[in-house]
């Protein structure tokens, strides 16, 4: 597979309108002239950090980790290689190889159990097709700024995040009125044929426009027998400045993924190839392959998955907060090919996924003295292109970051979740036997409803140590 030829044509048009306003930031602390200023990180996540010269910052609520900055014994290729540094998260695997396996946990959750989000909004979607895990290694560093992760339930501004929460924020684009853009290339090289190329470009214009592309193609032979991949994405970002100081972002993701998956290779088989490692067939499992269970040589066996996200972001200081709406569309298509031990061909092609969304959010407003709200909520649909909305989900929450006194915070509030789906009665014989009048008959909207109140409160001892005891109840999707 080779890298397919991109191109980029995107036209944005947005009507809105309002009134300007004194803009309050909820971030910065404005001391007087001469005196540091104190930024507060426990009150919004879903935003870009002022702490640009750090490498890492870790509170009691969020970790964040600035991509650029970031250093570590050996080599950066991925998220997950920076991830494995971070308090709290577990990277099981070490392979460049990609694999929709699970490989990051976040205190022992899963995937199932905690969210994944880019700029905001979700990425661990499930369309129609069920639980279907994130490929970090698909993701490359060159077009992300930072990286946030959320220990715990107890934050409202993520839903369905039983165990936390990681939002990836994307460059995109400076306010500048220089020309000349910076920009990186990259190319590294490995054992087992491993090779990756990545370049980025990042500028403005006129202090109006901003933008930032990225594109990257790796490739490798990989160390088990037919476990090779090659892998194409690009990024692209751009961003209209306005002069209340709000920004409009609209954005394009591209994968194309092909990974072959590791076979059976036995001594005691024909078809062994002794330039690979053994792979016995009575020691191993499955491979993790899920459906497939165990692959076998002697044609094609390998998962392709060809993904396109497309957003536009909306962000605005308004009066005492700031507001931000996104709309986005994610459209996937996957095909998996592979053998069986008696030569039998397998397939399973064409599995389609569109999921899309929108969400509002007033961030941070301070009506009462010592009280930071905020509230919002969103409306996604998950289905396939025949069937959009087989599921169908509406959630809003409220929440009040309190400051009791100075070293005592009271974070606390409520979320609703609102969740349809297609189904079928009980009673129902099943999808292989049924008929076409069984499904009528039994087929009907489910619709499920939770209120979902959380609570954390923090005291901080000493600028080192703080204390806190947190209660939530969380929701997790089907």
């Amino acid at each position: 597979m080779k890298m397919t030829k991109i191109f980029f044509v995107m036209m944005i048009s947005f009507v809105f309108i309002f009134c300007a306003v004194e803009y309050c930031p909820a971030q910065v602390d404005e001391g007087k002239e001469g005196e540091d200023q104190v930024y507060r990180l426990d009150k919004v996540i879903v935003r870009d950090h002022p702490l640009k010269d750090e490498s890492m910052v870790v509170t009691p609520d969020v970790t964040v980790i600035n991509v650029d900055k970031f250093q570590k014994a050996g080599s950066v290729q991925n998220i997950r290689d920076i991830l494995s540094e971070a308090l709290g998260i577990n990277v099981l695997r070490s392979s460049v190889t990609p694999s929709p396996t699970e490989s990051i946990y976040i205190r022992g959750f899963d995937q199932s159990r905690f969210q994944v989000f880019k700029d905001g909004r979700p990425m661990r979607l499930m369309g129609r097709s069920g639980y279907i895990k994130t490929d970090w290694t698909t993701m490359p560093l060159d077009n992300i700024e930072t990286i946030e992760i959320i220990r715990g339930s107890h934050s409202l501004l993520y839903p369905f995040s039983m165990g936390g929460a990681i939002n990836i924020i994307t460059k995109k684009g400076r306010k500048t009125d220089e020309i000349k853009p910076s920009g990186t290339a990259t190319t590294e090289f490995g054992s087992y044929g491993a090779q990756s190329y990545s370049a980025n470009i990042e500028g403005g214009l006129l202090n109006l426009i901003g933008y930032s592309f990225a594109g990257a193609h790796r490739e490798g032979d990989g160390y088990l027998r037919n476990n090779d991949y090659n892998t194409g994405s690009f990024n692209a970002r751009m961003t209209l400045f306005f002069p209340t100081g709000g920004t409009l972002t609209g954005g394009w993701d591209y994968v194309d993924n092909k990974t072959g998956y590791p076979v059976i290779n036995d001594p005691s088989r024909a078809d062994y190839d002794s330039s690979y490692p053994d792979v016995l067939e009575h020691k191993v499992d499955n491979f993790v392959h899920g459906p497939e269970g165990l692959v076998y040589p002697g044609g094609d066996s390998y998962w392709q998955k060809r993904t396109n996200e497309y957003s536009i972001l909306f962000d605005q200081p308004l009066g005492p907060g700031e507001l931000r709406a996104q709309v986005y569309q994610h459209e996937s298509n996957r095909d998996r090919y592979w053998l069986t031990s008696n030569g039998t061909k397998k397939t399973n092609l064409d599995i389609e996924e569109k999921n899309r969304g929108v969400f509002l959010d007033y961030l941070d407003f301070e009506f009462i003295k010592n009280h930071a709200f905020s509230i919002g909520g969103e409306y996604r649909t998950q289905g396939i292109p025949e069937n959009k909305d087989y599921y169908e989900i509406m959630s809003g929450y409220f929440q009040d970051v309190w400051s009791v006194t100075s070293p005592l915070t009271l974070i606390w509030g409520v979320r609703y979740y609102e969740f349809h789906s297609d189904a079928y009665k009980a009673g129902f014989p099943g999808m292989k036997t049924a008929t076409e009048a069984d499904k009528k008959a039994y087929e009907y909207r489910r619709k499920e409803n939770e209120w979902c109140p959380k609570a954390r409160l923090d005291y901080e001892v000493d600028p080192n140590l703080t204390l806190y005891a947190a209660v939530s109840r969380e929701m997790r999707m089907p």
